[in-house]
């Protein structure tokens, strides 16, 4: 196997374990009044702060945020375990959340000389340990193995080390999906606006079928494999073709599986390729700077989650044209930034 898919594979591991530990750790005070506010300061200390990090990575500090953000999640976790204060808990496993997707990040993009199949194996990997993390909370499944798993993420993150003299530095000039003459401002508010896009539209994906633990984790499998296989797509066939699968595409069976799980779960698989596609874009126009890259998804993420709070489309015909609407808007905005070939 080659070595960016190693890596790739290890950080997989690494990001599905991280979401175990932050996961378990929100959802053990499910039953607390503040608990979605709280899932909402998560997200904004998580996500938001990514691109600093990577941005110190970038210009040369050696700050290892895997080890170090291992080590201030697990203190979350004992925290959790000792019944501190939901607060507290949260806002540190937050922080070590950011750290350990900044360094899978840069670790995945500087290794695998401009694939983007390793970078969408690392992010797909975060999707399976939301829903694990979830549920193993709210079934008080016990603290002590979570602990164990959490400490086992050493090992992966040791063996991409490994492979840390082979890291390229600098500009990763082998990312090049996008039309420079387009302008490297207009391209990337394109790709913000399309992951935040892409953030409320998962909020407003019709999904009548989610309605128990068994669909939760069907709805989390495909969104995970939908990541992974964007990153594949985007090597295999390119990017223009996986931008018009992962929109237009996906639509048909996004609007008519809301009755129809199956149908639904198509749609939602590859709709989730758009996170490839948006960092490859930003990685190549911001070809020095990878981890403000990885940083700017995060911040749209964040920001689409922060709009489907106060925007909620309650009829479902006008739902569907919205999220139609969204997802040809996405298309014509990807296509319009790419290289013509």
């Amino acid at each position: 196997m080659k070595r960016e898919n190693l890596i790739g594979i290890a950080y997989c591991i690494v990001h599905f374990i991280i979401e175990i530990t932050s996961y378990y750790v929100i959802f053990s005070y499910f039953k607390s009044d503040y608990v979605m506010m709280l899932a909402f300061v998560y997200d904004m200390l998580a996500f938001i702060p990514e691109g600093f990090y990577g941005f110190l990575n970038d210009i040369g500090i050696k700050i290892h945020f895997g080890y170090l953000g291992m080590a201030i999640s697990g203190i979350a976790l004992i925290m959790c375990a000792l019944g501190a204060a939901p607060a507290l808990s949260i806002v540190t496993v937050a922080v070590g959340n950011g750290m350990i997707h900044v360094q899978g990040a840069q670790m995945t993009l500087r290794t695998s000389e401009g694939k983007m199949f390793p970078s969408a194996l690392f992010v797909a990997g975060g999707a399976f340990g939301v829903v694990t993390g979830r549920l193993l909370a709210v079934n008080d499944f016990p603290v002590i193995f979570v602990i164990i798993l959490h400490l086992l993420m050493f090992i992966p993150i040791f063996l991409g080390d490994k492979h840390k003299n082979s890291i390229q530095s600098g500009t990763l000039t082998k990312y090049s999906y996008t039309d420079d003459k387009k302008g490297r401002y207009l391209i990337i508010a394109v790709a913000f606006f399309v992951v935040t896009l892409r953030s409320y539209m998962g909020y407003a994906i019709p999904m009548a079928w989610n309605n128990d633990s068994m669909t939760l984790i069907c709805l989390f499998v495909s969104m995970g494999v939908g990541k992974a296989v964007g990153g594949y797509l985007i090597d295999r066939i390119g990017m223009k073709k996986t931008v018009f699968i992962s929109t237009i595409g996906s639509l048909p069976f996004i609007l008519l599986g809301n009755e129809l799980m199956p149908v639904s779960l198509i749609g939602i698989m590859m709709f989730s390729m758009t996170m490839a596609i948006a960092l490859g874009i930003l990685v190549s126009v911001i070809q020095q700077y990878p981890g403000i890259a990885f940083g700017i998804t995060t911040v749209g993420l964040f920001l689409g989650v922060l709009i489907a709070g106060f925007v909620h489309i309650e009829n479902f015909f006008v739902n569907c044209i919205a999220v139609s609407v969204m997802a040809i808007i996405s298309c014509l905005a990807l296509v319009f930034v790419l290289k013509k070939n």
